[in-house]
């Protein structure tokens, strides 16, 4: 490899966002104030109030200089057994796509406060395909899609694993993380990239703000993007230039030629994955009682693509989005 892949854009302020989040809207305590309120005091610049199978649509309301909102929702599929127990869901966020994402939209956009499912099933679905036609249609009507926690939904890989034209994998979840253990989903992400897919993915809160546990403010994407807008934040999302996190921070990574570097914030150890033969990929781990904060991993070159992963001491986590290296 001859060349340097950059992991971010060259240009840009960073920016920190949560894509997933409800409100009193359908099942969430605070209301659409409170929410924005108490994200903007955590240092918040956007937010996507993805009520459950109601698009929102809260700019006029809360934009200004230094925050915007992304409108959307969380549509949902639900497949029930014959006692009336839901055994499954599709949880699929489907959020405002760029200018251009709007102009191609081949569906009506939504509208505020509009009603979009839930899809409901009993006794048996064909998953993927349920899934399949969700993601095409939030699409149609202008939206760029994320799929949602698919360990907490009780879905079968097959149910999902294949699906095409994701945006976004959901692979931290931090409420579902601390309700029941099943926030953490990078297997099947890897499963995916391996398959050629494509796939970059986002650590969420997916806040209720219930108070049985606590569900906000720990897991968002650093997006590094022109300027503090929707075009230019959806954009920058698109591109990949962005990464995900419970907590450490990500200044800088690139492939250079035979090498990966990374500039983050003081992390325990650094984990390199990469595809291609069984033991690839590489974890570099500071000395006892000390932090590692930059370093650079050499790579094979047969790699088709790689992706970092910084933990911290108390292991949260930041994960990049993959470079595709093109071979």
């Amino acid at each position: 490899m001859d060349r340097i892949i950059s992991g971010f854009s060259d240009r840009g302020n960073w920016y920190r966002g949560n894509l997933h989040s409800h409100t009193t809207v359908s099942d969430g305590v605070l209301t659409p104030e409170e929410a924005v309120k108490a994200f903007r005091e955590h240092g918040y610049s956007f937010l996507c109030i993805s009520d459950h199978n109601t698009y929102t649509d809260f700019r006029k309301k809360f934009n200004d200089e230094k925050f915007i909102i992304l409108p959307g929702m969380e549509a949902s599929a639900v497949l029930y057994d014959q006692r009336d127990t839901c055994i499954k869901v599709h949880h699929i966020n489907g959020i405002l796509g760029t200018q251009e994402m709007q102009a191609n939209a081949s569906k009506p956009l939504f509208n505020h406060m509009e009603a979009y499912g839930p899809f409901i099933y009993h006794d048996k679905w064909d998953g993927l395909k349920v899934a399949q036609e969700m993601i095409d249609d939030l699409h149609a009507h202008g939206c760029f899609v994320t799929y949602n926690h698919p360990v907490w939904s009780r879905v079968e890989r097959e149910e999902f694993i294949n699906l095409q034209h994701i945006d976004m994998l959901e692979i931290f979840n931090y409420n579902t993380q601390n309700e029941s253990g099943t926030g953490f989903d990078t297997n099947c992400w890897d499963s995916m990239l391996r398959k050629g897919m494509v796939q970059n993915a986002d650590a969420a809160d997916d806040n209720h703000n219930g108070g049985v546990f606590d569900d906000a403010f720990g897991g968002y994407i650093m997006v590094k993007a022109e300027e503090l807008t929707q075009d230019a934040i959806v954009s920058a999302i698109m591109n990949g230039s962005y990464y995900s996190s419970s907590g450490p921070e990500i200044y800088d990574w690139e492939i250079n030629e035979d090498q990966v570097n990374v500039r983050c914030s003081d992390v325990e150890r650094i984990n390199l994955i990469a595809d291609g033969f069984v033991g690839a990929g590489i974890t570099v781990i500071a000395e006892k009682g000390k932090m590692i904060n930059t370093c650079s991993i050499p790579i094979q070159g047969t790699e088709h693509y790689v992706r970092l992963e910084c933990i911290d001491e108390k292991g949260r986590t930041a994960w990049t989005n993959p470079i595709f290296t093109g071979r």
